[in-house]
């Protein structure tokens, strides 16, 4: 295998420890054990999906799922057999079947509640300018969003139109939990995400609670009532939205789930999975995780390099006043174990009001959170790349004809840098490069990615016919033929963490070195 790769500094042992933040949004990466005949849950991958479940079986392995999509199988396996099993010359990998669990448990960093009948009114669409686009016939209509996640409650906000009327927004449903041949949401997380993304409902000042009122959904439950699953169940689900995303107008899969990073990008069976679903033409939102503000703390799948991974921050509860918001301390920060920028760029994910309904797990047990009869308040990353998703959906629905890519580079390219404006040339109002080179960065790259997400610009800007990834050939990488690692390192002379090359590294106003901190 041929692999090509910018040198990234191997960090000391100091910085790996930081690393281990990552598995606090994970429970630990051990596989479910059958008592009954020891036997332990992996993925098993190779050149060929049917020589890949005879030579498990051959070992007295039992196939519990295939998965073409990373070139493998789910198997319960003796742990004696592993090591040579992989000596086989059919077997290129053995992955334990990692468990991963939303991000998020409905806690939130507010005392914001208060049960009443009617439905409030949300502010995120208008704090990232959702409101905007909509006044331009923009709504998300043409655009299926697949939520793969805990599945999807029946809210009316997520089943009538954007008219109120009720019409069959949820055009497909597939239960890789327990097989519900109806949606459902045991645990609520699924339904919160979905409403951010596409409440149709309008609250007290008469707007739209959801950032894309106008699209319709596909709910792929993978997570269980306390909101876990596994590499499997979620690679499963992946699958499905990439064999059925012609047929349901798939164009947006949102994962706002976490594991623990045990494997470069590229080696990882989740991460390849959404590697592929980009590859297809999905454009993949991803959260990056609650283990903030520690540098290294993205898990699986946010530390992917090729799809969109979304950082949190809060309007302050002024959402018109941007003076005061700021990158809350939960949402996960970079660089990657792989050396790449991440988080790409942030969004609001704090005391965000979506839909849930009240007998689901998170609503029984997060009663303080409750807004009104069918709505919670919750924070984290899973919110943010809901956010994220939505605008997504709006580019492509006023952009049918967009790549994953361009959609990428449409979102990071129009996003507003965190700057402090004291710091910019006087002359410079709505400063841009090259004067943000005179200006002060209030967060580093590795925190805010390229800024606040901006949906005006990102849908209805005249902007270049570009992509993101450039330099990354991805059918390469996932055939094996070539890697890739970010220009991120750590200096030990400085103990910061830096960039190599142009551009963002040469910025002197701190956006592109890091002392790994919170607030520095």
């Amino acid at each position: 295998m041929k692999t090509f790769s910018f040198q990234l500094s191997r960090l000391t042992s100091a910085i790996t420890a930081l690393a281990l933040v990552v598995t606090l949004l994970a429970i630990p990466a051990s596989t479910p054990t059958l008592a009954s005949v020891g036997a332990q849950s992996y993925i098993v991958q190779g050149a060929d999906v049917d020589q890949v479940s005879r030579i498990v079986e051959r070992y007295g392995g039992t196939v519990t799922s295939r998965l073409d999509i990373v070139q493998g199988v789910g198997a319960l396996l003796s742990p004696s057999v592993i090591s040579r099993l992989l000596a086989e010359p059919g077997i290129t990998a053995i992955t334990p079947n990692t468990q991963v669990k939303l991000v998020g448990d409905g806690g939130d960093d507010d005392t914001e509640a208060g049960v009443g009948p009617n439905s409030p009114a949300t502010d995120y669409p208008d704090v990232v300018g959702a409101d905007v686009v909509w006044a331009q016939g923009v709504n998300g209509k043409g655009v299926t969003v697949a939520i793969v996640d805990t599945g999807l409650g029946k809210h009316k906000g997520l089943f009538r139109d954007v008219k109120g009327k009720t019409a069959n927004r949820i055009v497909a449903w597939v239960d890789f939990v327990d097989g519900s041949r109806k949606p459902r949401d045991p645990n609520g997380h699924g339904t919160h995400v979905a409403g951010i993304i596409a409440n149709s409902q309008k609250g007290a000042d008469g707007e739209w609670n959801g950032v894309a009122p106008g699209v319709k959904l596909v709910g792929v439950r993978v997570l269980n009532e306390e909101g876990y699953g596994t590499y499997e169940q979620v690679i499963k689900g992946i699958q499905w939205v990439v064999k059925n995303k012609d047929k349901y107008k798939i164009k947006v899969m949102n994962l706002s789930m976490t594991g623990p990073v045990a494997a470069p990008y590229w080696a990882d069976p989740l991460s390849q999975a959404v590697t592929t679903a980009w590859a297809k033409g999905i454009t993949v939102v991803v959260a990056s995780g609650n283990g903030g503000p520690g540098a290294m703390s993205i898990g699986v799948p946010g530390y992917n390099p090729y799809v969109i991974t979304a950082g949190a921050f809060t309007d302050n509860y002024t959402p018109d006043d941007w003076s005061d918001d700021y990158i809350t301390p939960f949402s996960a920060a970079g660089p990657t174990t792989d050396g790449f920028v991440k988080p790409d760029l942030v969004a609001p994910g704090a005391h965000m009001v979506s839909t849930m309904m009240p007998q689901s797990y998170l609503a029984l047990n997060h009663q303080a959170s409750q807004i009104s009869n069918s709505y919670f308040s919750m924070a984290g990353s899973s919110q943010a790349a809901a956010t994220v998703s939505g605008v997504a959906a709006l580019i492509l629905s006023g952009n049918s004809d967009l790549t994953p890519d361009q959609v990428k580079f449409r979102l990071m390219a129009t996003a507003f840098p965190w700057i402090d404006l004291s710091t910019c040339p006087a002359d410079a109002a709505q400063p841009a490069a090259p004067e943000l080179n005179s200006c002060q960065a209030l967060y580093s790259m590795w925190q805010q990615g390229a800024g606040r997400v901006a949906a005006p610009d990102a849908v209805l800007g005249d902007l270049p016919d570009s992509s993101a990834n450039q330099g990354m050939d991805i059918w390469a990488d996932l055939g094996g033929d070539v890697h890739y690692e970010g220009h991120s390192y750590y200096d030990p002379e400085t103990g910061t963490f830096r960039l190599r090359g142009d551009g963002y590294g040469q910025w002197a106003g701190g956006y592109g070195q890091w002392a790994g901190g919170y607030g520095q």
